[in-house]
């Protein structure tokens, strides 16, 4: 913890001069080197939010890759249950290593450490931590000891998205170097701000394929005001099952789950008046 300068000389009571001077030097290098960082991290923030296409998010990562000495860094994220097509979302720096792109691509969802590990996880962690994070005889462990871990080593951070779009951050770096808190939680904010702008880009990109026809904006409509499916039917002179049919294609263009969340999506976007 940082101590005032009047606290920090109440501290140093039988210092010499010398070494009272060089501990307030260090109490100053230390306010200035986090003033910059939170300078840095706001103007890096503002870029990504302003960003209007993935490559300029991308082009952003790439520069806080080099800042903070990692190789690259790549996206992955799993749709939840509902999605219309189950596409793991993934993308990368344009200096992410092939052979861990190809790596990680090629492992399904359920056999992913860092997916495994990141659920369990608040906050950025090490490659090597996932031993800790997760059962050391689960098949996730040995996947990656197999194929991840002779690939280097590096910092995972943990993002979540909207709808349960939760997904990772993967950053290569040098093996055994340690990471400062500050650039720890430099990597954990920028993802996290890097991951809701992908996400809403995503959206955007899919919005024409995610517009309801007019007969499933009348239907979810009506689902906004408590109606069941059998009082829906008989609203709009149809069977149970075209009701039910209507509403997974919802569910599906929504990519949820249920009517709650079906009736949120609406709201968000416009669909319920």
């Amino acid at each position: 913890m940082l101590l005032r300068r009047d606290e920090a000389g109440a501290g140093m009571t039988g210092m010499s001069k010398v070494e009272r001077a060089t501990n307030l030097q260090r109490s100053e290098q230390d306010v200035h080197a986090r003033s910059n960082f939170d300078v840095s991290l706001s103007a890096i923030s503002s870029r990504i939010q302003q960003s209007t296409s993935g490559d300029q998010v991308w082009g952003i990562m790439d520069e806080v890759c080099a800042s903070t000495g990692m190789f690259g860094a790549c996206c992955r994220c799993f749709p939840n249950g509902a999605a219309a097509e189950p596409v793991v979302f993934f993308s990368k720096t344009s200096s992410f290593s092939p052979e861990l792109e190809s790596a990680l691509q090629s492992a399904p969802g359920y056999l992913d450490a860092f997916l495994h590990a990141s659920v369990n996880s608040p906050k950025p962690f090490h490659w090597g931590d996932v031993s800790g994070l997760l059962d050391p005889k689960s098949p996730q462990i040995e996947s990656y000891k197999q194929v991840i871990e002779p690939l280097g080593d590096g910092v995972v951070v943990p993002v979540f998205g909207p709808l349960f779009r939760n997904g990772y951050f993967c950053f290569s770096g040098t093996p055994g170097r340690a990471y400062s808190e500050n650039e720890m939680m430099l990597l954990h904010s920028i993802s996290q701000t890097a991951y809701l702008k992908l996400c809403d880009l995503m959206y955007r990109e899919e919005s024409s394929a995610r517009t309801l026809s007019s007969r499933e904006l009348e239907i979810i409509n009506i689902v906004a005001r408590g109606k069941s499916s059998h009082v829906i039917a008989e609203t709009l002179n149809v069977s149970v099952n075209t009701i039910n049919t209507h509403l997974k294609r919802i569910f599906e263009k929504l990519d949820v789950t249920d009517r709650v969340s079906a009736v949120m999506r609406a709201y968000a976007l416009g669909y319920i008046v």
